[in-house]
């Protein structure tokens, strides 16, 4: 492979300086190895201070986030190994804001089907159980009904068609669940819908 489409920085090492990340990066891209720069799992203030630096240098810098982000909301403030201040993977209110505010940037999505925990309450993360799961889960089956596709049809299509549009990178295990998958990108839902769906907490 001559060339890496989109590059990310995942999850960041606080020993290496942001500038020394910027530059590094910024030198793959002139150099024609990379073309986009993404970031992932850092939290908001950190991607925009390397943004900062980018644009104060006349560098590239990040276009592309990649969080997780789904239908169903985590608690953030539950703390693991990586993350001692509470989760920096999800797409949060701050993440969210973030993005308003910057239409040029992309978010991509990942784990938007949770692993499969729509069709697998068991699977659902530890994180995932508060009263706003069944508040969100409950109106997530009315669309479905509704509409007559699956609920996992439906998450998707919530996320590639509103106001503040992502591209989610769902992964499958057969062609049956591809096809599913794909079939999301012809359900077209109401603005109705959508409030419902946005506003159940």
């Amino acid at each position: 492979m001559d060339k890496l489409d989109l590059l990310y920085a995942h999850v960041e090492d606080h020993a290496v300086p942001l500038r020394e990340t910027v530059e590094g990066f910024a030198e793959l891209v002139a150099e024609g190895t990379v073309g986009l720069l993404g970031v992932s799992n850092h939290a908001v203030w950190r991607v925009e201070r390397a943004r900062s630096i980018a644009a104060a240098a006349g560098l590239p810098g990040y276009e592309v986030f990649q969080y997780a982000h789904s239908h169903l909301r985590p608690r953030y403030d539950v703390p693991d190994d990586l993350f001692p201040d509470g989760s920096l993977g999800h797409a949060g209110p701050d993440l969210l804001g973030y993005l308003r505010e910057e239409p040029g940037v992309t978010l991509v999505a990942y784990s938007p089907l949770l692993k499969g925990a729509y069709t697998h309450p068991d699977r659902l993360p530890a994180d995932f159980d508060h009263p706003g799961t069944a508040a969100r889960l409950k109106v997530l089956r009315d669309v479905a009904r509704e509409t007559g596709a699956t609920v996992n049809q439906v998450v998707l299509a919530w996320q590639i068609g509103g106001a503040l549009p992502f591209l989610p990178l769902a992964g499958v295990s057969s062609v049956a669940q591809l096809e599913e998958n794909l079939a999301a990108i012809d359900l077209d839902l109401t603005e109705e819908q959508r409030a419902r769906l946005d506003g159940a907490h």
